[in-house]
């Protein structure tokens, strides 16, 4: 009686496994009929899971209807679970997210450096950064056009001119224009993107690898990672260029805002060596809008 007691208990765990037996975290559960659940497993069997969300309480899901299960971060708890917010940018580079429509965001990276964008149409944006203090040395607009592929891509242009004063004499106007494609949802997501920047002075040029990867790992924090590779760049051999720029960190979200903190790993070239030299990243950006 007792062999068969075992037996019967090891045979139920085949088909209800405790939600511990399975990867422990949050998960969104995409549906057939294109509902996205989020939730944990607290048992499953043969036809179907057992779904506990935080919104709709315990839901019964037949395995039929789940296409796919993506973990998203870390338990349930009772505190607010925060989206990505500005799934539009990394860092300082973008993605092929748009802005939303009507909406207008800020940013303040390190206090001295402010952007503005405005989301004009579901397919249009534009945007414009400066120098807090002194406009007139650094200067930013760009504007970026993009389009929904599929449920899970999306493809934009974006052009970006900026103007640095060297001194009092010799302002340099640079440019990047990029073509961006990115897969996976506002939480996670992979960007690859490919373009060239330009210089009316022809103090650089060069062609510019954009790849970045965005990741939920708790209901408020997100990884991200930008990366960006130069090649084939022409410049004056006296001045020294970045070649590259690696970086990685944690966007905290909140309900309307977030900040970004990272590491810089700029990459360049002097006198023939290659160099690096880390720098910490910090800002912090707000949603104005609906």
């Amino acid at each position: 009686m007792g062999i068969l007691l075992v037996t019967k208990a090891r045979a139920q765990d085949v088909y209800y496994e405790p939600g511990h037996a399975r990867i422990p975290g949050t998960y969104n559960f995409v549906l057939k009929n294109g509902t996205v659940l989020r939730g944990q497993f607290v048992r499953r069997d043969s036809a179907s899971y057992l779904i506990r969300t935080k919104k709709d309480g315990d839901q019964l899901l037949a395995i039929s209807d789940i296409i796919r299960a993506d973990l998203v971060g870390g338990t349930l708890r009772s505190g607010p679970d925060f989206p990505n917010g500005f799934p539009f940018r990394l860092y300082f580079m973008p993605t092929a997210y748009m802005p939303e429509k009507r909406s207008l965001y800020l940013q303040n990276s390190y206090v001295l450096f402010s952007r503005i964008d405005v989301g004009v149409t579901r397919h249009w944006s534009v945007g414009t950064t400066f120098q807090t203090l002194s406009p007139q040395n650094l200067h930013m607009f760009s504007t970026k056009f993009g389009t929904r592929l599929t449920a899970r891509s999306r493809a934009a242009l974006s052009v970006q001119y900026m103007g640095i004063r060297l001194n009092e004499r010799l302002l340099t106007r640079m440019g990047l224009a990029q073509g961006l494609v990115t897969v996976g949802d506002e939480e996670r997501n992979v960007t690859v993107g490919a373009g060239v920047t330009f210089s009316r002075q022809g103090l650089a040029s060069s062609g510019v690898v954009t790849i970045g990867y965005v990741r939920k790992i708790t209901p408020d924090l997100t990884f991200i990672s930008q990366n960006n590779i130069l090649i084939g760049e022409a410049i004056e051999p006296q001045y020294t260029y970045l070649s590259g720029l690696t970086s990685a960190g944690f966007r905290f979200n909140r309900r309307r805002h977030s900040f970004d903190t990272a590491l810089l790993l700029p990459v360049y070239n002097e006198k023939g060596l290659m160099r690096t030299s880390p720098l910490p990243y910090l800002s912090y950006q707000v949603r104005i809008g609906k």
